[in-house]
């Protein structure tokens, strides 16, 4: 893998610190969106529109349920704060920034 890599010019480092970027800016696309869709709670009639919920849906939620078990959304009076998706993109960041340590700090190294 790393010749085949490094034979089309491009280093494995730079190949996974893109894959670790792109997958971060996503994830943090389709939290956004969820939190968005959330503000809406009757279930779309447009089919394109129930595709696109569903799959913000099925990604975001495996992510937010967890979190929510942890921290369940705060009652404010006749109004919830859901600080899940909040908590989400704090980890997501941080995550992300030790990802791309770690390859600066230990694949760079070893194999470009």
């Amino acid at each position: 893998m790393v010749a085949l890599v490094q034979g089309f010019g491009f280093s494995v480092s730079i190949v996974l610190t893109a894959i670790v970027n792109y997958a971060y800016y996503i994830l943090f696309v389709l939290i956004i969106a969820w939190i968005l869709i959330s503000w809406f709670p009757n279930y779309p009639s447009n089919t394109f529109l129930q595709r696109i919920y569903d799959l913000v849906g099925n990604v975001v939620d495996p992510i937010m349920r967890p979190i929510r078990r942890l921290i369940p959304p705060l009652s404010l009076g006749g109004m919830a704060l859901d600080l899940s998706p909040m908590i989400a993109l704090f980890a997501l960041s941080v995550g992300r920034q030790l990802l791309l340590v770690m390859i600066a700090g230990f694949v760079k190294p070893v194999a470009g």
